[in-house]
């Protein structure tokens, strides 16, 4: 055999190999599912119904790996039932053009999330004149990515700085809020990819760390101080509100965008929820553990003057919020001044 090898031309030998290599690539694209992740146990929790009547299994990798608050709501990863309709919408752009709505958000706030939420709910892309080439790639963005015009449903910006010549192209404005801890906790990471669980810890007891917390603390309070002023309708969108309770928080943002929907959008929005591009991080230490003494009083800070901001805009009108994070923040600390008077 080995002799008859031999005597075959070398290029055709090359083909062979060639040939072998391809088939095993092809295969384990096939069976990319067999990971480590697909491998842990499934766990169950509370299920939600679809609009086919049925209740969807939840499918989660380890609490360790993912975002907790995220693996403690009841729509994330859920599987499409064989007998669903439900599939993961490719979104189109919109032939006439929409009313300019622009999503704001600071980074590590999750604005690609929500993207991808609006166009499961919508069917329509959305864009950012960003054009990262990551989501350009992708099946999900790949339509809206780029586009900065009336084509798609919203238009994502997460620069640090209010523009105003920014603003005055948008009719409305959609601002993301994000826990500020886990904001710049996020950001930070992103930062430091490649870290295990067991060196998690050791990337935040460094000098970089607080001066990294200081700096943003800032520039956090600033971004969004100054488009909670901006001189358009504004809906705050609480991320937290998304992920603890979406149909509620889809169903006001779809009314914000003056979008009609159904049950069934609502339904399948649930069920292809969790998307292609979250960031996992690990959560070995919690939030009161890395922002210590001045960096965690100086947040706190920063959002009690947000919230004094955002009810001074509800007074004014023209606004809307998922929830009630700034206006609870602002009457906890009404009710502490009280308390210290009477004292």
């Amino acid at each position: 055999m080995f002799k008859s090898c031999r005597r075959l031309p070398k290029g055709l030998v090359l083909l062979l190999i060639a040939g072998c290599i391809a088939m095993v690539i092809v295969f384990l694209k096939s069976h990319s599912g067999l990971t480590k992740q697909s491998l842990i146990k499934t766990i169950p929790t509370q299920h939600v119904r679809s609009f086919t009547g049925r209740k969807p299994k939840v499918y989660r990798t380890s609490d360790v790996d993912m975002d907790p608050l995220r693996i403690a709501s009841p729509y994330y990863k859920m599987r499409i039932p064989k007998n669903s309709t439900c599939k993961e919408r490719r979104p189109v752009l919109h032939k006439p053009d929409l009313p300019l709505t622009a999503l704001i958000s600071y980074p590590g706030s999750g604005s690609t999330w929500v993207r991808h939420l609006i166009q499961q709910l919508t069917g329509i892309a959305t864009g950012s004149p960003s054009c990262r080439k990551k989501l350009k790639n992708s099946k999900s963005f790949s339509v809206g990515e780029c586009v900065n015009n009336g084509k798609v449903i919203v238009i994502n910006s997460n620069d640090r700085y209010r523009h105003k010549k920014f603003e005055k192209r948008f009719d409305k404005l959609i601002i993301l809020y994000r826990d500020p801890f886990d904001t710049l906790r996020s950001v930070y990471s992103s930062k430091h990819p490649g870290h295990s669980e067991s060196v998690d810890s050791e990337i935040f007891n460094v000098r970089g760390w607080y001066e990294f917390v200081r700096d943003h603390t800032t520039l956090w309070e600033r971004y969004y101080t100054e488009w909670l002023e901006a001189e358009r309708p504004v809906f705050l969108l609480y991320y937290e509100d998304l992920k603890t309770n979406l149909p509620a928080t889809l169903k006001k943002l779809a009314h914000f965008l003056e979008w009609r929907v159904h049950k069934k959008d609502i339904d399948c929005t649930l069920v292809t929820s969790e998307g292609h591009f979250h960031r996992r991080h690990v959560h070995n230490i919690t939030n009161s553990e890395i922002f210590v003494g001045k960096l965690w009083h100086k947040l706190e800070d920063a959002e009690l003057n947000l919230a004094e901001i955002a009810s001074e805009r509800r007074k004014a009108g023209n606004y809307v919020e998922s929830g009630t994070r700034l206006k609870n923040i602002l009457e906890k600390a009404d009710e502490e001044d009280k308390e210290d008077t009477s004292l």
